[in-house]
């Protein structure tokens, strides 16, 4: 994983706990788990990195919920 990715996850994992009330542990789990980490987030860096906090969030959250990471 390049460094920006990393950073990138990192940035996203800690809002994302945050926004919904989880330990950054939980959601690391339930982005790997659900694939929404590789098959997504990673991949989709490029376009991803240029959007709002607010609008990751939402986004990442509606992907988790369709994915089954979250309820």
């Amino acid at each position: 994983m390049k460094k920006e990715h990393l950073e990138f996850v990192i940035y996203c994992v800690g809002n994302l706990a945050d926004h919904l009330s989880m330990n950054a542990s939980q959601v690391y789990s339930a982005l790997r788990t659900t694939g929404t980490l590789q098959d997504y987030l990673i991949p989709c860096y490029d376009v991803l990195h240029t959007f709002s906090k607010d609008y990751l969030i939402n986004e990442l959250t509606d992907v988790l919920k369709e994915r089954g990471g979250i309820s």
